[in-house]
This record gives C-alpha cells, sequence and structure tokens, in this order.
C-alpha cells in the first residue's frame, strides 16, 4: 500500500510542476488512474496523465484539486476512485469535471480506458477506449482524444438547457469510412429516446471496438437547444498492405514468418499484432538471443497501413558453464552429458550446443534428478539452481546444487491382491530382483507391464498401487504390488477427431477394438502403431475417457494430419550410379481413401527407371491390398547393358490379423540384352537378345518396427519364392527362394544395435538356364561394403568374369549412435560377412568386411556415407571402398 501511494503521489507533484499559470476555461479534476498488471506499470501511468493535463491545459482548462487528491492519498490512503468519488472530490475542489479511469497491462499490449463526467450535470460526457503493443501510439492517442474532449467541456459549459431532461434525443457516428454507420448503430444498447445512463455508453464503446474494425472508439455527450446529442467517434482500423522486418541478421526472415500469424491484405487487428511480437520474441529467446527487443510500428495513412517490425537482436546469449556441487557418486562430465542444454564447444555452429532453453532446461532438472533415481539414491535432490547473465549480457553460467544421499538397494519383492495369473507371472513381468540397485524408471515400467496384463483381459482401471518400506540400516527397500482389478470395461464409443482429408472409415478399419469389445491394452498400442505406418499423420493419439456407467470406456482416435501428396524434382549421388536425376508425382492417400498414387522417374549415367503404379490396401473395404506397376529400365553392366519392359499385379491379405500378411505378385516382362562386350564370358554372349519372362512370386511378411528409418525395436521378415516359365509361359524358367530377416535392439544412450540375415537359392526347370539377371551378386552399399558393387561371387574360369552365383548367404551386423541428435544424424559401426556360390555351397569361403559411416536423415533425402574395409583382400581388389548415395531411398 505504501508503495502505490508513493506512485499516486508521484504523479501528482509531476502534475503541480507543470502548472506555471492558470488558464481560463474549464476547471477539471484529475484522479489517478488505476493500475491492473503483474509488473509495475506506473511509470506508464505517469506519463499517460501527464499527456492527459498538458493537453488540457493546451485547451485553455484548469487544473485544480492535486492538494485535495495528495490528502486523500497521503492521509486518507485512497488507491482507486469510483464515479461517485470523482463527483464528491470535484464539487469540493470546484471542479466543473473529474477525468477517471484505468491503465491495463496484457502481455505486451496496453489498454487505456477513461471518461470523463460533468460536476453539475452528474453525468459522464466524454468516454475514450483503445489498446495498443507500442506505449508511444498510446501517448499519441491520448494526447489527440484530450484535444478532443476540451472542446466537448467547452461546449458543454456554453449550452442551453435541453428541452428533454435526461433523454438521449439524437445518437451520432462520426469517424468511420469503410464501416457503414447502421451496422454501428446496430451494436449499441443505448437508443434515442430513452433515458440517458452513462454505464450502457461504456458497454457500447466496448461492444464497438470489439468488432475489431476500430483502432479506437471514444464518446460524448452534449447538450443542445433541441436535447441530448450523444456521438460516437470511431478511427477504423487501416488495411494492412505489406508486412516488413528489419534489423534480423542473425535469424532469417523465413524463420520469423513462420511465427507470424498477422496476415497481409487483411484489416489490422491488435490483437494479432501484439502475439506476433511476441512470437518473434519467443523465437529469438529459442535461438539464443534472450536480449532481442522487437518494436511494431504501423505507419498509416488511417485507410492502409504497412506494420514495421523493428527488431534489436543483441548479442546471441550461449551457455558458457555449467557447474555441479556436492555431487560425488557422479561425475559432472557424466551428469553433463544427461542434460540437453549444453555449454558452448568447438562444433557449436553445427550441434547448436551452447543454446539455453528454458523448456529443455526445466527437463534437465528432472532427468538429473531421473537418473539418481534410477540408481538408488532415492533421497537425492536439487537443493538450489542458478542461471546467471554474465555482466556482458554474452553467457549464461549454470549452477546446480545437490544432495545425493545414501544408496538403496531393492529388498523383498512381492505382489498381493487380486491375482488373475500366478504370481509368479507377475514377479517376472516386474522384472525387480532383491540386491539389484534399486531403479525407480525399472519399476515404474514392471508396473505398467502388470497393467498391461490385466488391461488385456479388459480391467483397464485396474488399481496397481506400489507400496514400498525403507529400512535406513540395511539401506534397502521392500516393494509390495498392490492389486484391485475392478471392473471389466468395455468400448461404449469411438470418436475420431484431427481429420479433414482422411475419411473416419480409413482411420477406423485400423483400429484393433470395436465399439462394443472387451477392452485390450495392447490392442490400443497396435491401433496405434497402425495409425502411425500409415504415414498420413504427424502425430496420433488414443485418448480414454470414463463411458457413461462405470464399466464403459469412451476411444477419442485423435490424428494430426500431414501433406500426403508431393510432387518433386531434384539430384542426387551414388557411388554406384554417380549423378542421379529424379522426378515423382505421388499420393498416398488419394482423396482421402487411403490409395497410393506413384508416377516416378530417375536417370542416371548408367541407368534410368520409369514407374507408374496404383495401390489400394483396402480392397472393398476388406484387409486386402490390391495394385499394380507398369515400369521401363535400363542399366549399363561392365560387360552388357540389361533393359525390361513390363508390368506387375499385386495382392496382399492378413494371415495372422496385421502382424503378417502374404502377398502374391504376377509379373510379366520383355528383357533384352545387349552391347556384350567382346571379352564377355561365353555365358552372357548366350543370353544376347530377347526374352520375356512371365513369373508369380509369394511372399510371407511380418514387420513390427517402431520407426522406418530408425528403428530402435521391432523386427522384419520375410519368406518368398518365386516361380517363372512352364505353365506360366514365357523365356525364363527358374524358381527362386529367399528368406532375410532383421532384429533391432534399443540399447542405453539412444544406441541401437541389429543384425541382419540374408539366403537365397535360384534352380532352373525343365532343362532351361537361369538368367543372368536373376542370378546373384553380392558387394555394395546393400549386401557387403567394403568391396564394390556386384564384385562378389562365381566367375567365368576362363574369362575371369563374373557370372553371379545360384545360391547366396549374408550377414550384417550394426551400430548406431548419435552424433548430433537436433540434425537426426547418426554414426555406424558395422561387420559384414557373406558370399555366393555356383552349384555347391562352400562355408569356408566367405568374404568380410568391416567399418563405419554416417547416416542422416537430410533435407534432400535419406543419406548413407559408409567406408568399408575388405579384411582378406585377394588379387585385384581394393583394400577399402567407399559408398555413398543420397536423394534416393535405400
Amino acid at each position: 500500500m505504501r508503495l502505490i501511494r508513493t506512485g499516486l503521489l508521484a504523479v501528482l507533484i509531476l502534475l503541480m510542476l507543470e502548472l506555471s499559470a492558470l488558464a481560463q476555461g474549464p476547471r477539471v479534476l484529475i484522479l489517478p488512474f488505476d493500475m491492473h498488471a503483474s509488473a509495475d506499470i506506473s511509470p506508464v501511468r505517469r506519463v499517460v496523465m501527464d499527456s492527459l493535463a498538458a493537453s488540457l491545459r493546451a485547451d485553455g482548462a484548469e487544473i485544480v484539486g492535486l492538494d485535495l487528491v495528495k490528502v486523500l492519498v497521503l492521509e486518507k490512503g485512497a488507491a482507486s476512485f469510483t464515479e461517485q468519488d470523482a463527483f464528491e472530490i470535484a464539487a469540493r475542489a470546484g471542479a466543473d469535471f473529474a477525468v477517471l479511469g484505468s491503465i491495463t497491462r496484457l502481455g505486451s499490449t496496453t489498454v487505456v480506458d477513461w471518461r470523463a463526467v460533468s460536476v453539475a450535470g452528474k453525468e459522464a460526457v466524454f468516454f475514450y477506449y483503445a489498446s495498443s503493443v507500442s506505449e508511444r501510439e498510446v501517448l499519441e492517442s491520448v494526447r489527440d482524444k484530450a484535444a478532443l474532449l476540451g472542446g466537448v467541456m467547452a461546449a458543454s459549459l456554453k449550452a442551453q438547457p435541453a428541452e428533454k431532461q435526461g433523454v438521449i434525443d439524437r445518437i451520432v457516428v462520426t469517424g468511420n469510412r469503410r464501416v457503414d454507420a447502421e451496422a454501428i448503430m446496430r451494436r449499441l444498447t443505448s437508443k434515442e429516446g430513452e433515458p440517458y445512463s452513462p454505464d450502457p455508453v461504456r458497454e457500447d464503446i466496448r461492444a464497438i471496438y470489439g468488432t475489431g474494425y476500430f483502432d479506437d472508439v471514444s464518446a460524448s455527450l452534449s447538450d443542445t437547444a433541441s436535447g441530448k446529442v450523444l456521438a460516437f467517434h470511431v478511427v477504423e482500423m487501416p488495411f494492412v498492405k505489406a508486412i516488413e522486418y528489419k534489423g534480423n541478421d542473425e535469424v532469417k526472415q523465413e524463420k520469423i514468418t513462420g511465427v507470424v500469424t498477422l496476415k497481409a491484405n487483411t484489416v489490422l487487428d491488435r490483437v494479432t499484432l501484439g502475439q506476433s511480437t511476441e512470437r518473434i520474441k519467443q523465437l529469438y529467446i529459442e535461438e539464443g538471443f534472450y536480449l532481442a527487443r522487437v518494436e511494431p510500428v504501423i505507419d498509416s495513412d488511417g485507410l492502409e497501413a504497412k506494420i514495421i517490425f523493428n527488431i534489436e537482436e543483441g548479442p546471441e546469449v550461449k551457455v558458457k558453464r555449467i557447474t555441479f556441487i556436492g555431487n560425488k557418486a557422479f561425475s559432472s562430465k557424466k551428469l553433463k552429458k544427461l542434460m540437453n542444454t549444453k555449454e558452448k564447444g568447438l562444433f557449436s555452429v553445427f550441434t547448436e550446443s551452447g543454446k539455453f532453453n528454458e523448456f529443455n532446461y526445466q527437463n534437465d532438472l528432472a532427468v538429473v534428478m531421473g537418473h539418481y533415481f534410477d540408481n538408488g539414491y532415492i533421497n537425492a535432490d536439487i537443493v538450489e539452481h542458478r542461471v546467471l547473465l554474465s555482466q556482458d549480457k554474452k553467457w549464461f553460467y549454470i549452477t546446480m546444487a545437490l544432495t545425493e544421499g545414501e544408496q538403496f538397494r531393492i529388498g523383498t519383492v512381492d505382489i498381493k491382491g487380486e491375482l488373475l495369473v500366478p504370481r509368479e507371472d507377475l514377479l517376472d513381468k516386474l522384472n525387480l530382483k532383491t540386491g539389484d540397485i534399486f531403479n525407480r524408471t525399472r519399476l515404474s515400467k514392471g508396473i505398467e507391464a502388470v497393467a498391461d496384463v490385466y488391461g488385456d483381459k479388459g480391467y483397464a482401471y485396474a488399481d496397481i498401487k506400489p507400496l514400498t518400506k525403507l529400512d535406513d540400516k540395511t539401506r534397502t527397500i521392500d516393494i509390495t504390488i498392490d492389486i484391485r482389478k475392478n471392473e471389466l470395461v468395455y468400448i461404449e464409443r469411438i470418436d475420431i477427431t484431427g481429420n479433414t482429408r482422411t475419411r473416419d472409415k480409413v482411420i477406423r478399419r485400423e483400429v484393433e477394438l470395436g465399439e462394443g469389445d472387451l477392452f485390450a491394452s495392447s490392442e490400443i498400442k497396435k491401433s496405434m502403431n497402425n495409425l502411425r505406418r500409415l504415414g498420413y499423420f504427424d502425430n496420433v493419439n488414443i485418448l480414454r475417457s470414463r463411458g457413461t456407467t462405470g464399466d464403459r470406456m469412451k476411444l477419442s482416435v485423435d490424428v494430426n494430419e500431414r501433406p500426403t501428396g508431393q510432387i518433386s524434382m531434384g539430384f542426387g549421388y551414388s557411388s554406384v550410379d554417380k549423378l542421379i536425376g529424379t522426378a515423382s508425382i505421388s499420393q498416398s492417400n488419394f482423396m482421402g481413401t487411403g490409395i497410393k498414387l506413384d508416377l516416378s522417374g530417375t536417370l542416371s549415367a548408367s541407368s534410368s527407371k520409369y514407374v507408374l503404379g496404383v495401390t489400394q490396401p483396402w480392397l472393398f473395404d476388406k484387409p486386402i491390398s490390391a495394385g499394380f506397376d507398369i515400369y521401363n529400365t535400363e542399366k549399363e553392366y561392365p560387360d552388357f547393358k540389361l533393359s525390361k519392359k513390363g508390368f506387375d499385379i499385386r495382392f496382399g491379405f492378413p494371415i495372422t490379423r496385421r502382424a503378417t500378411r502374404g502377398y502374391l505378385t504376377y509379373k510379366l516382362e520383355d528383357i533384352n540384352i545387349s552391347d556384350v562386350a567382346p571379352t564377355a564370358s561365353t555365358f552372357v554372349k548366350e543370353q544376347e537378345g530377347d526374352s520375356t519372362e512371365s513369373s508369380i512370386k509369394a511372399i510371407i511378411r511380418r514387420d513390427s518396427r517402431n520407426d522406418a528409418f530408425f528403428p530402435s525395436e521391432g523386427s522384419v521378415v520375410n519368406l518368398s519364392v518365386e516361380y517363372a516359365g512352364g505353365p506360366l509361359g514365357g523365356t525364363s524358367y527358374f524358381l527362386k527362394y529367399e528368406a532375410d530377416a532383421v532384429k533391432f535392439f534399443e540399447l542405453p544412450w539412444r544406441t541401437t544395435f541389429s543384425i541382419h540375415g540374408a539366403i537365397g537359392h535360384v534352380q532352373s526347370h525343365e532343362g532351361r538356364t537361369v538368367p543372368i539377371y536373376e542370378r546373384y551378386f553380392l558387394g555394395g552399399i546393400n549386401t557387403i561394403r567394403g568391396f564394390e558393387t556386384r564384385t562378389v561371387g562365381p566367375k567365368d574360369l576362363l574369362t575371369g568374369d563374373l557370372i553371379g552365383g545360384d545360391t547366396m548367404a549374408t550377414a550384417n551386423a550394426e551400430f548406431l549412435f548419435p552424433l548430433f541428435s537436433e540434425q537426426a544424424v547418426k554414426g555406424l559401426l558395422f561387420f559384414d560377412i557373406g558370399n555366393a556360390w555356383d552349384g555347391e555351397v562352400d562355408i569356408g569361403d566367405l568374404r568380410t568386411s568391416a567399418g563405419t559411416g554416417i547416416r542422416w536423415f537430410s533435407p534432400f533425402g535419406p543419406l548413407r556415407l559408409e567406408l568399408g574395409f575388405n579384411l582378406d583382400p585377394r588379387d585385384g581388389e581394393k583394400a577399402s571402398q567407399w559408398d555413398f548415395t543420397v536423394g534416393t531411398v535405400f
């Protein structure tokens, strides 16, 4: 209260100092405006009231009653004033009019609301309401309206008595240029011929301002010979013709325009302008410019306006040092590695380390504590943490003071309550062993696993509580899981939300549960994976809520759609095909039906490929897929050229619900082998010319990966057999069997290990020869790295040319680890082994390689850069081989 009185007194003293002489004209009492803000805005109020007083004096008004208000503020403790207070104080001060109002700060927007009341008439004669994100504009508006107020007060003093005392004779609107006066009149509650009241007038001003079409609104009341005239004066919002940004050197304009919601060719909206200003400031904070200032300027002629965002970026503030105090169990280096917030380093330009983000920092505090809790330090705590800005405002210094306590281990583990399965099975799900270091995350996962057991049996609301008992002497925690299964739960309703293009049935058919089904938690997880694998959505959430009764549940499938159509042209490069040009038109969710259309072309120095494909994933609303491809490909090899023209027809169907599917593909191709080198083997020369391949291929596939590019768990298994020739016709007769599988294992520190294996065998029938283009040639980025493409396999004994094998086997082991998480860049270590044979398989003749590489989901497409080392080079082979692809899917 003392601070409020001091602020009011400062306003009064400043006003008194500026009264250098008494003027002739209306005597005006200005009461201190109320303030509404989370921060101190008394300096703004002081300047506003000072400008108001100066403008009134310039129009001949006399400011009175300052000493009286001073006594009320300091001795009586008055902090705010009502309209009745204004009448009483003005009468005691001998004033003709009193001015009172308020100033409100909402975010970056300043709202000014004030009115002038006539002491003699006991009524408000002038109203004003406006808002702006610019304090300069607020002051300019106050000065303009104060000049208008002076005229209203002078006219009121000279006015003749009204014939209709207290009744509004006429209402007029002035200042409108685009908006029709009748449209404004319809917003008013004040009516001609009705008694005048100041409260409806204040609401009328807010209603007019609330339409969003006006920059500010004021009202004045005057007495004329015919009665009272209520005049509303409006200043229309200008039409935004252009938006400019000045001073943005460190942050690209594309980023700024991406967060600005204010748009050109629309009527200026002050709220949107304020939001855009705050968004730009927040963007600069995220980019590390915590001292940036943004000032919007409106350059307007009254009808049209150019919005200029003046930006003072200031220095980029980086994290200089992170210091831990009190840590003994874990080194500071270890704790820093856990945090997203990093100290500025040599590679900051690539990794963006050193940037400070408040959200990430708060999350880091939880991560550090989580690490202690997962290592048995259940009493650990961050007793204090600070982020200090250096005096030169260039660096942040972060300090965390920790208390660790003692490390606890798991004592006894038990489960009690309503058990649906054997107790030992539930204990296995918990995965907690006596003597192990207590791990909070493992406990949470164990409880979740137990909840899934009950959820899969329909008990969605099972109450599973961990009861713990600490023994400080032995430093152990006894854990008992108490289970109450509650009622069986059924699905009452499934709602689909967030989809604007994708049809409801396309989403609903991927949900494993139906209305009326018994709840199953595993089916919910499967449903989310089904929807994510479609590729139609950025985010998928299945929200649960209680139904109309205790045994009913409502599911809400909420999706956030992404664009599914793409037109692209570009260039890429691979170590095999060299420079590659690509063009494609695709739509994976045609008209929201789920139908996939694809038209693409690829052209390189040694190959070309053109494809037109259509796929319907749910034929006749059944989980049966159907599609076809028409294609034309050419490929140049060292000793011949291969051309293929053909088409295929594909069908897919579920075998075990969705996890495992079967596929049947019929293919018909016209094939031409030409440009055979004179030194080529006899085997190749014999196949020169045209041939036809008619085949049918059956595939069984199981895919449980959690990501298409960087999976960390799950597996993919493929088994296939292809039959060509015979009753199918054509000139190619062969039977091919293939199998491959890959398994992914999630490891600590966001690393992943995978093991992949593949085998294949092709054989002829009816005395025909297996075509060379169906034989196995290994080597290269997709089989055995460290060898050139198609250089591993059987050779012609006479010419030494590779002729391919009828049997192959490969295995690949990979370890992926994050390099730059922000850019989705991962490092790679690998080991490859395998070979191709013709006839008898020689397991002792396996080729091996090892190496390293980088994988990056770049803006140009998936990128692989890998260096393989031949572990046993033979004559004519290189000791190492670089493989590089970008811009193509692999």
